[in-house]
């Protein structure tokens, strides 16, 4: 990846390559915007592009970027460069770390007694030892000893790197100790670092914080923009696929990029609208059976989720270590789990309401969003009142509202969400 791969953005790169370019680079930059529209991808390209080797001094702004082969760019790239570190809010979850390679069936032979007796020690504490792998959440937290953790990083020299990044995702989710420690390095900053803060609710961080960065600011892309940007990166998906990856991405290109190889998650939308089919045509009777399955999809989501976050990982220890970890989240948090796929599955429902509604009072509209099902769409518009339109988008939003903030009874909130949709057909 590079700047010129990144899809949109334009001025929010501008403003990251003149800064380069003039070598005016800011202590601290907060990057606010939608959640995972590329934030993140942004602010790991402006490091990359900072220290690319390969990069002419005196370049213009238009072509400042990385070269995406160097030692800095490469590293920065995985995640695995001395003077980066990335901190998200994520939940830790210890796993067995995997056996060296000399310990592998595969693996040279010991080569006498005394090494296989070594290798014998070493297999028992191969046993035992464990690592966290964290895993991201839209509820987690940015724990303050990880903030810490940071600053201390922050404050060393660069090793070699010209200079020092730390990103800091979802800022908005440290606590306040953390929150002031990070301030206080802000107010005094290490020479050659620059911190980068994400946030999708600059509300919820310090004011005096946001007062301490340079603040640029993302925008999601329109449907269309992003439906052209994934048929020219993607020329060999289909149409109904490309469709329904752009539905379910909602202007955020790297999350369409991931859905892309995640097949499951896709047909699972489709079931989804499937059942809000159903609904418009059920009786009051069928709600509890409508109820058991919405209720079943989150754990099928997460499922599909896990498969396609497995196959994101620097190696094949990385990947089964993530697929460990995700496993065990599930088994360890099952309702709160449930809860945060729950509510991606209401996105879902809310772009169906949506755009039955839009289809209601303008049939002939380009801004459906679940355009391969446009055709479903326009027959079943016809059959709602806009009354009953409006009250079933609002009832889905308070779904939401009654299983992120008021704690409800999953099973209770997904059978009344059935019986108020299927009674959505029937309001005037």
């Amino acid at each position: 990846m590079s700047f010129a791969t990144v899809v949109g953005h334009e001025q929010p790169i501008e403003i990251l390559r003149r800064a380069v370019a003039e070598d005016r680079i800011a202590t601290a930059y907060l990057l606010v915007g939608p959640p995972n529209i590329g934030k993140t991808l942004m602010a790991t390209e402006f490091a990359k592009a900072v220290n690319c080797e390969a990069r002419e001094p005196g370049a213009a702004a238009k072509d400042i970027d990385a070269c995406d082969r160097c030692h800095n760019c490469v590293r920065i790239d995985q995640e695995n460069h001395p003077d980066l570190l990335v901190l998200r809010p994520a939940v830790g979850i210890d796993v067995k770390e995997p056996p060296p390679e000399r310990l592998s069936p595969d693996g040279p032979a010991p080569a006498d007694e005394e090494r296989r007796g070594e290798d014998a020690a070493d297999r028992a504490r191969v046993r035992t030892r464990r690592r966290p792998v964290f895993i991201e959440l839209p509820d987690a937290l940015i724990q303050t000893d990880r903030v810490l953790e940071i600053i201390r990083h922050a404050h060393a020299k660069p090793a070699i790197a010209g200079r020092k990044f730390v990103i800091i995702v979802s800022a908005e989710t440290m606590g306040k100790e953390g929150a002031n420690r990070l301030l206080k390095t802000l107010e005094e900053p290490p020479p050659d670092t620059t911190f980068v803060l994400t946030t999708s609710r600059p509300d919820r961080l310090l004011p005096t914080i946001v007062s301490r960065c340079q603040v640029v600011r993302c925008h999601a892309l329109s449907h269309s923009a992003l439906r052209e940007a994934l048929a020219q990166r993607f020329p060999d998906l289909e149409a109904d696929l490309l469709d329904a990856v752009t539905a379910m991405a909602g202007g955020r290109y790297g999350r369409a990029r991931r859905l892309v190889d995640a097949p499951k998650l896709v047909r699972l939308r489709s079931e989804l609208l499937d059942l809000a089919v159903a609904t418009g045509e059920a009786q009051l009777a069928e709600c509890l059976a409508l109820g058991e399955r919405l209720m079943a999809m989150p754990e099928a989501w997460w499922q599909a989720t896990e498969e396609a976050e497995a196959r994101n990982g620097a190696s094949e220890d990385d990947r089964a270590m993530k697929l460990e970890a995700l496993e065990a989240l599930f088994k360890k948090s099952p309702d709160r789990i449930n809860r945060i796929q729950m509510l991606e599955i209401l996105d879902v429902l809310q772009t169906w309401y949506r755009d039955l509604t839009l289809l209601r009072g303008a049939p002939g509209s380009a801004l459906v969003v679940n355009a391969d099902r446009h055709d479903e769409l326009a027959g079943l518009a016809r059959k709602y009142s806009p009354g009953g339109l409006i009250w079933a988008s609002e009832v889905v939003e308070e779904a939401r509202r009654e299983l992120s903030e008021h704690n409800a009874n999953f099973r209770l909130a997904c059978q009344v969400l059935m019986v108020k949709l299927i009674a959505a057909r029937r309001r005037s």
